[in-house]
């Protein structure tokens, strides 16, 4: 039996009343969905129930805390209502991950991050996906854990916003230590993608970009994103 289907259960009281037919199709609609959730109008499609319906067997399920209202990714300017059962956690696809916060993307977040990329590539001329989701964690200037998959969106995103380059590693030179062949990340050149200009703009904007100790800056270090107090006031995000 679904262990949702359990807890709701031991929820109610002997004295509130029973479900209705629909409140019960309803329920048991929303709890099969697990974490992806489902939308009212995929209800009314599925069940062919009406909306005024659907809408009052809703408020019920809600008040007896069987099923709960969730913000799905925001699109077309609204974030969808979404409904699941109350014991589920919603999934990546409904919540968007980390790069989003109520529905909406969370701009400052992934600002702060990518920014956080840029001085990590800015220092190590040279860096990898491991490398770079090794630094962020060991930094420990974001409250949630940022999956390793997530974070090569963010990369591949910079990519083609010419923020960053994509090169394959030679085993030689700066890409000494990196396996022949692997992904690496630099910053632009001069002439090509981001200018130069713009990219020292980029790091004016962050105490990374004037500091004089970055050189020495590591995740373990006296120098460090986690003690710097410029950089934790900097970025004074929801990290």
């Amino acid at each position: 039996m679904n262990r949702a289907v359990v807890t709701a259960g031991k929820r109610k009281r002997a004295s509130e009343p029973p479900l209705t037919r629909d409140e019960q199709q309803i329920l048991d609609l929303i709890l099969s969905k697990e974490g992806s959730g489902i939308q009212p109008r995929e209800i009314k499609y599925q069940l062919k129930i009406p909306d005024p319906v659907i809408t009052k067997a809703n408020k019920t399920l809600l008040a007896k805390n069987l099923i709960k209202e969730v913000k799905g990714i925001q699109r077309g300017g609204a974030a969808r209502k979404i409904f699941m059962g109350f014991n589920f956690t919603p999934s990546d696809v409904v919540s968007g991950g980390v790069w989003y916060e109520d529905g909406k993307i969370d701009t400052e977040f992934v600002n702060g991050l990518k920014m956080l990329c840029l001085s990590m590539v800015r220092k190590s001329k040279v860096t990898t996906l491991e490398g770079l989701h090794k630094f962020v964690k060991e930094a420990k200037v974001a409250k949630v854990e940022i999956p390793k998959l997530q974070l090569d969106e963010l990369l591949t995103s910079m990519v083609l916003e010419k923020e960053l380059v994509e090169v394959k590693s030679t085993g030689m030179g700066a890409f000494c230590g990196i396996r022949i062949g692997e992904t690496c990340y630099k910053l632009p050149t001069a002439g090509r993608g981001v200018a130069k200009g713009s990219i020292t703009g980029a790091f004016a904007s962050i105490p990374c970009g004037a500091c004089p100790r970055i050189d020495l800056c590591t995740p373990d270090g006296v120098i460090s994103p986690t003690t710097c107090v410029y950089f934790n006031q900097w970025l004074d995000i929801k990290l």
